[in-house]
């Protein structure tokens, strides 16, 4: 599985904002001088509800190469959430370095003392030569079946080919994570071998389950 480009590769952080701060002081103060420190857009006053969320975007921050990383930022009452197109490892370094150094300029309580959990959101566009059509000699069968089906396409042969798979969690579990899912890109032809897949997990580990599919799908 080639790697063509991360779409998005997300961390969310859990932690009660009033954990972070117990003495009540007014973060809001802080804006400015972080808008200025990452170089996000400004922010209009009707924007800041950290109930839906205040987004900061198109930031960006140092990483550990000393390359300048894009980085969106949202947060919330509950929590952060970080987004860039480098890795979730890049996501996670910046979410890091933000709340360490808010913690610092307003003496907070440090993050690591009263964050909840950690989720990841990760896509990804590939390149592979391999066919879901294989998991199963019978998803081909099927899809010619449903190919000679179609009528009023004499002009344009066309055929019908699995270009999907996903995986979920059962929906009744509280906070469930995202699904899984590998498929060919829209609207881009099938020679191109084009895929897009999004999962909830780390952007190393996506990769790693990526080449396990295409190992399933080579036998």
């Amino acid at each position: 599985m080639r790697l063509l480009s991360i779409n998005r590769a997300r961390s969310i952080w859990f932690l009660y904002l009033i954990d972070l701060n117990p003495r009540g002081l007014n973060l809001f103060s802080i804006m400015q001088p972080m808008i200025n420190k990452y170089k996000f857009l400004p922010v209009k006053p009707d924007e800041l509800d950290l109930t839906k969320g205040v987004v900061f975007g198109r930031g960006s921050f140092i990483n550990a190469d000393e390359k300048e990383i894009a980085v969106d930022l949202t947060i919330f009452n509950d929590g952060f959430v970080a987004d860039t197109r480098s890795s979730t490892n890049e996501s996670d370094a910046f979410l890091d370095e933000f709340i360490s150094w808010i913690a610092m300029e307003y003496q907070l309580i440090p993050y690591q003392e009263v964050i909840r959990s950690k989720t990841y959101l990760s896509e990804l566009w590939v390149k592979t030569d391999k066919h879901l059509n294989t998991l199963n000699p019978k998803l081909e069968q099927f899809g010619k079946h449903l190919t000679s089906m179609i009528k009023g396409h004499n002009h344009h042969p066309i055929e019908f080919e699995t270009t999907g798979i996903s995986f979920w969690t059962n929906p009744t579990i509280t906070l469930p994570p995202g699904p899984f899912r590998f498929e060919r890109g829209i609207d881009t032809p099938f020679g191109e071998n084009r895929y897009f897949s999004i999962a909830p997990l780390q952007t190393d580990a996506h990769l790693e389950l990526l080449d396990e599919l295409e190992k399933i799908l080579s036998n």
